[in-house]
C-alpha cells in the first residue's frame, strides 16, 4: 500500500510501511499492484518508490507494467538494480482487443530484464493473460517465472500449473480464495488484507491444512468485506491506522480517505470481526 502525504508518495512512511509487514509476517511486498495504487503513480513516483524500497529488495516484488513500453522497461531495470527478487507486469490496459501477439511482444520485452511474476486482473485490465502467452513470451526471449492471477476461480489459478508446469509459481490474487489455493498446491497469494492483518495473513500459511487455517480465512475474507463495504482502496489505509496503530499516509484523490465518522464505523465493524489482540481499541 502507498501512503501519501500533501499529494505526493512519502518515501519514509512507504518504507517504514514495508518494514513492519515483513517483520510482521508476510514473506514479501509487492509494490505498486492495484491496493498500492500503481497506474495512478507518475513515472516519476514509480522510481521513488523503488528506490524506498531498496534495502528490501530481495523481500520484494516491484510492479513495472504500464502504457507506456519504455518506461516500464527502465522501471524493471531500475528493480534490478536495486536488488528487487522480481518484477510484476500488468497488461497494457485501456486498450480493448489488442491481438495476443502484442500482448506476447510487451511481456517479453520487459520480462527480459528481470524474471517476471505477471498480474493477471481481467477485471481491472480488460485482458484474461493465458498459460499460451507466457509460453510464446518466453520462447521470444521472455523470463516469466509466475503469475498473480486475480480470479475468482481457483482451477483458472490451477490451469498455469497444468500447463506450465510445477516449477511455475502461481500467486492467488483475492482474499477469500487463500485457503482453498494453498490447499489445492499453489505457491502463496498477493492480497490487500495483508496490509493490516499481515500475521492473520502470515498464519493462514502456516496453519492452512488444520481447522485453524479455517477460522483464518474466514477472518481474513469478513475483514476483507467489511473494507469493501467502505471502499478497499480508501479503507485500507484507514484500517492500518485502525488495527496496526501507526499512521501508513493516506490515500490520494481519486482515491479519497475517508472521513472521522466514516473511520469510526469501520473501527465498530472491525472490531466484531478481529480477534481480540488485532481489534481496534
Amino acid at each position: 500500500m502507498t501512503g501519501f502525504r500533501g499529494g505526493r508518495v512519502d518515501p519514509q512512511v512507504y518504507r517504514q510501511h514495508a518494514k513492519r509487514l515483513l517483520d510482521g509476517g508476510v514473506d514479501f511486498v509487492f509494490a505498486m499492484g492495484s491496493t498500492g495504487l500503481g497506474p495512478t503513480l507518475s513515472f516519476e513516483e514509480r522510481k521513488v518508490c523503488v528506490d524506498a524500497l531498496a534495502e528490501f529488495g530481495d523481500r520484494a516484488i516491484c510492479q513495472v507494467g504500464s502504457l507506456n513500453l519504455d518506461e516500464s522497461v527502465e522501471l524493471a531495470e531500475l528493480a534490478k538494480a536495486r536488488g528487487f527478487r522480481y518484477i510484476s507486469v500488468l497488461p497494457p490496459y485501456y486498450f480493448p482487443r489488442l491481438r495476443d501477439e502484442t500482448m506476447v511482444r510487451y511481456f517479453a520485452k520487459v520480462s527480459s530484464v528481470h524474471p517476471t511474476i505477471l498480474y493477471n486482473f481481467p477485471l481491472a485490465t480488460g485482458y484474461d493473460i493465458s498459460p499460451a502467452i507466457v509460453r510464446e513470451a518466453n520462447e521470444k526471449g521472455g523470463d516469466i517465472v509466475g503469475v498473480k492471477d486475480t480470479v475468482t476461480d481457483v482451477s483458472h489459478m490451477l490451469n498455469f500449473k497444468w500447463e506450465l508446469g510445477s516449477e511455475f509459481l502461481v500467486f492467488c490474487g483475492p482474499d477469500p480464495l487463500v485457503l482453498p489455493a494453498l490447499n489445492s498446491g499453489l505457491d502463496g497469494a498477493v492480497a490487500g488484507s495483508g496490509n493490516y492483518i499481515p500475521n492473520i495473513f502470515g498464519a493462514l500459511f502456516r496453519e492452512a491444512a488444520t481447522e485453524k487455517g479455517l477460522r483464518l480465512q474466514k477472518t481474513m475474507t469478513q475483514a476483507a468485506k467489511v473494507a469493501q463495504k467502505f471502499g478497499q482502496w480508501s479503507a485500507n489505509h484507514s484500517l492500518v491506522r485502525l488495527v496496526k496503530g501507526y499512521d501508513p499516509g493516506g490515500p490520494r484523490p481519486p482515491i479519497y480517505p475517508l472521513s472521522a465518522e466514516e473511520e469510526r464505523e469501520l473501527g465498530s465493524e472491525i472490531r466484531t470481526v478481529l480477534p481480540d489482540g488485532d481489534s481496534p481499541g
